[in-house]
Parts: structure tokens; sequence; C-alpha cells
């Protein structure tokens, strides 16, 4: 079955007022999920409903789910929409018609507009500062500003630092929210490094960006074994990616150390697999790849093992998240010597 998605809004007479819905689509259209995404006004812009359902149809979709982006109920979602919707429904009965809510009261709305108020707040405090160009000093006025934006108070202290170092490597305050910690993580964590254990990482960008000397002078080592020939023939003999291959492979070296997963959900899978078989034991996994495919159900199984792991609840993440969560944990490790 074709399935074609149209979002809607009102429109506006300003053109700078319709470039969201738009944007929006385009998004949605980058996801590969749909066959089609198009967006429609209900007035004042174009192009009309009317005219983008005839547009879907004619690209041959079976069903076609109608999207009102718009905030709270009111008479375009109840009434409106639902009698356009009607009547396209009687020009092209061969197509399924599914209205969906509109966006409504959400917590994530809230968190949009919790940012957008800091973000105002911010600009008006720091908007007027002289530049700074020290690098430690943009990176402490860096965690000043985030410490104004999300409220950690509430957090354990040795999560603090790792939602801080996040946050600061991705520009997103929404780690503040979906970073998910095993009680143990952090203390598992630095334990394990200044017992001088390994870390094993799904890519070398992501060993490229943690802190090696500190790992070092640990007495352990940054493992990635992805490049490696054994690696490239086995995965080519076998038909699994190279990043199964290589967790394969590393089971002796992650013993009891921690395991860093930013960018291939399979990597995750295959670690989860290798726990639970026995055949693999860390003492820690950060597991934070990032796609639409494969990566929210990955960390969904992740939270189903028994060793302590950090992870998130959405397709966020990659490597630059998964290498500031590890070097947290490191600079962590260091201040308790």
């Amino acid at each position: 079955m074709k399935t074609g998605v149209i979002l809607i809004s009102h429109g506006s007479k300003l053109s700078s007022g319709n470039d969201g819905l738009f944007r929006v689509a385009d998004m949605l259209r980058a996801m590969n999920r749909w066959d089609m995404v198009e967006a429609a006004f209900l007035q004042l812009a174009e192009p009309g409903f009317p005219e983008v359902v005839k547009k879907t149809v004619e690209g041959g979709v079976d069903r076609l789910v109608v999207v009102p982006l718009l905030l709270f109920k009111g008479n375009h979602v109840y009434k409106d929409i639902p009698e356009m919707l009607e009547m396209e429904k009687k020009k092209y009965p061969q197509v399924e018609f599914i209205y969906s809510n509109n966006i409504g009261a959400d917590e994530r709305i809230a968190l949009i507009a919790a940012d957008r108020i800091h973000e105002v707040l911010i600009e008006k405090e720091y908007g007027n500062r002289q530049r700074v160009e020290q690098p430690q000093a943009i990176v402490d006025e860096s965690f000043e500003i985030i410490d104004k934006l999300v409220d950690l108070e509430s957090v354990p202290e040795l999560h603090r630092p790792i939602i801080q170092r996040a946050i600061h490597a991705t520009g997103d305050t929404e780690y503040a929210y979906n970073l998910v910690f095993h009680p143990l993580a952090a203390e598992t964590g630095t334990r394990a490094l200044k017992r001088g254990k390994n870390i094993i990482t799904d890519v070398n960008m992501v060993k490229a960006g943690i802190t090696k000397g500190q790992v070092e002078k640990f007495g352990g080592k940054i493992v990635c074994k992805i490049s490696d020939k054994s690696v490239i023939d086995e995965a080519k003999r076998s038909g699994r990616t190279r990043a199964i291959v290589a967790m394969q492979q590393s089971t002796h070296e992650m013993r009891d150390g921690v395991v860093v997963i930013g960018n291939a959900p399979t990597a995750l899978f295959e670690l989860i697999d290798l726990i639970k078989k026995g055949l693999a034991q860390p003492a820690l996994v950060i597991g934070i790849p990032v796609g639409f495919v494969g990566a929210v159900e990955a960390k969904s199984a992740l939270k189903g093992i028994s060793v302590p792991y950090i992870t998130n609840t959405n397709r966020k993440g990659g490597s630059a998240v998964a290498v500031s969560i590890m070097n947290a944990i490191i600079n962590l490790a260091k201040e308790e010597q």
C-alpha cells in the first residue's frame, strides 16, 4: 500500500508565515517513511487542500494521512477539515483517508516553549557581552549558559557533568530530559577506568574524540576494530556489518571495561546479544547510536540488560554525544584520584 501524508495549516498572506510548513514537510520527507509528504493550507495561501489531495492521488497513493499542524482544537480541527475530508472522500472513494490528531497539549511543546523562553532571556543577558576568545573562557561561559537553560538540581550529582557535556557537544538541551542512566552507570564507569580497563568503540570517529592520554595514564587502551583486516574479511564472508563483527572480535578487550557506541545500532544489538549469552562482560555500556532505522529499538533493548548503561530515548545520538559522555566519565575518574 502506498501512503501519502498531507500536512495542513491555516495559511498566511505573508509568504514568510507559510515557509515553516514547507520546512516541516521537508523534514518528514527526509525520513523516507512515507511515499509522499505534501503541505496544504486552509486559506490565504497556496496550495489549497483539494489541490494537494488531487496531486497525491495522481501520485498513486492508496492511503492518505491528513495531519492538522494546528496547536489546539478549534473550528478548523472539529469542523472545517473534517468537512473538506468528506468532500475529498466522495471524489476518491478508492483512497483510504485517515485524519490524525492535531498537535495539542504535549510535553514536547512545553519543552520547546521553555527553550524559546530561555533563549530570549540568555540573549538579553549575554547578547551585549564582549567577545570571548580564550578557549577555556568560552567553555566556562558555555557551561554557565547551560546551567541557566536547564535545571539539574534534581539530577544525581554524578550525572550532572555528563548531561552538561552532552548538551555542550550538541547544542541540544533535550539531552537534559532524555538521557537515561542506570543507577550505577557513572560510578561503575569511573571505577573501571581507574582500574585501567579498556574503552571499546564502534567507530573510529568515537575513538578519535576520547581523551586518550588520561585513559593511558590509568593503564587502559581505546580499542576500535572496525577497520581491522580480520573484521573486514569476516564481514564480507558472513554478509554481516563490520560493526557487528567488530563487537564479536572485541569481547576479550571489553571485559570489565566500557563500550561506547555512538553510530551503529547493529553494533549495539550485537553487543546486547553477546552480553545476554555471557560472551561479553563489560562494566558499562554507553549506547547512543543515531538514526531512523534501529536506533530507538536498540536503545530500548539496552535497558533490558543487567550491565549498567547510559542511553537516550529517541533517534538522536551520534559520535559527538557519545564522546562527550565518555570524556565526562574520564574527568570524573580523574577528579576522584
